[in-house]
């Protein structure tokens, strides 16, 4: 069953910036429990490290900005 919450972005033309869709603590939590998300973290690692979400990727903002992944 899919939650009524749950919003696909349409496809951006080219050049456009897709929507996003925002969702609350809670939505998120539905998603990531039922296998239908996953939560990523882009804070810096050491951040990460300290503390994050159970289950939480760590993928940096950084990373993202240089182009590459990181090893979560």
């Amino acid at each position: 069953m899919t939650p009524p919450f749950v919003h696909e972005p349409p496809n951006a033309a080219p050049g456009e910036e897709p929507a996003v869709s925002r969702l609350t603590a809670a939505e998120a939590h539905a998603l990531v429990t039922a296998g239908r998300a996953v939560l990523v973290d882009t804070r810096d690692a050491r951040l990460f490290d300290n503390a994050h979400a159970a289950g939480a990727l760590s993928l940096p903002l950084s990373a993202i900005q240089a182009g590459h992944g990181h090893d979560c």
